[in-house]
């Protein structure tokens, strides 16, 4: 078994859990452990406010990871993308990147710091 197609299942399953994490939290009205440590969650001064600024940019990277999670599976089975696979590299840091940020902001935003 090849470790890079293993390594896209993670992914893969990473993203399905990220969506499902973010769609829980929206439903629950809790901040999930995976967003934000335990410690700062008794920090947010609106549990509320962050829910609603974080759980739809959550869905969305999950989303983003579930497809180059899948994208990357494919490819390993087929090798359609060849050296394509550094967009889906690219596609996954820039996501990565965007989530981060809006993570910052809204510890900034909704955490006493």
């Amino acid at each position: 078994m090849k470790v890079m197609l293993v390594f896209d299942a993670v992914i893969l399953l990473f993203g399905i859990y990220m969506v499902i994490s973010s769609l829980q939290m929206k439903k629950s009205g809790r901040i999930n452990a995976m967003v934000i440590a335990e410690e700062e969650m008794k920090k947010c001064k609106d549990t509320a406010g962050f829910i609603a600024f974080i759980y739809w940019r959550e869905a969305v990277f999950g989303g983003i990871v579930v497809l180059v999670g899948l994208i990357g599976i494919i490819n390993e089975l087929t090798n359609f993308l060849g050296k394509l696979t550094l967009l889906e590299l690219v596609i996954f840091l820039g996501s990565f990147l965007w989530f981060q940020n809006s993570l910052k902001t809204a510890r900034e935003k909704f955490l006493h710091i």
